[in-house]
Formats: structure tokens, sequence, C-alpha cells
């Protein structure tokens, strides 16, 4: 089982990032890094400063392409279970709003 399947609404979100186009990925990224940098300072903002060094890693994931995406993906993941499920549900407005 993938991290993000536990809640529904993780799931979800990252359900429709993937299938958004790629600028609403970013914006989407963008999004969360900035969100969940407002919850838990420390570990997002440690992983914000991290977007600039350059690591090289096999791209296996469909996250891999996107830097932004990436480190969106591994903030979420290490973050609380509760800002998890917060972060997605206004990333699930958000998205909702844009496709309308």
């Amino acid at each position: 089982m993938r991290w993000y399947d536990l809640d529904p609404n993780v799931c979800m979100a990252i359900s429709m990032i993937e299938m958004a186009e790629k600028d609403i990925q970013t914006d989407c990224a963008k999004f969360i890094l900035k969100s969940i940098a407002e919850c838990s300072n420390n570990y997002a903002i440690k992983n914000i400063v991290a977007l600039n060094e350059k690591h090289y890693h096999p791209q296996n994931r469909w996250t891999d392409k996107n830097v932004f995406l990436t480190k969106a993906f591994d903030c979420l993941k290490e973050a609380p279970k509760d800002v998890q499920k917060t972060v997605s549900l206004s990333v699930l407005n958000l998205l909702n709003a844009v496709c309308v």
C-alpha cells in the first residue's frame, strides 16, 4: 500500500494532480509546499531549499520529472496525517475551482 492510500482525501488529491496539465501540477506542488510550510516550517523549509540541489536518481515515478512535485510530495509524505488531510482538502478545493 502506498503512503497516500491511507487517507482517501490524500489519494484523491494526488490522483487529480496526476491527471492535471503540467502547469497546474506545478501550481499545486507550489501550493502544497506553501501550505506545509505554514503548518510545519522546519521540515518544509529544508526541502524547499533543497530544490536547488542536484541529485541523480532514477526517474521511475510520474512526479520525478517535476522537481516541485517531487519535493511537494516528499514534504506531504513526511507531514503529520492531519496536515496531509488538511492540505489535500485544500488542493481538492483549488483543483475544483480551476476546473470549473
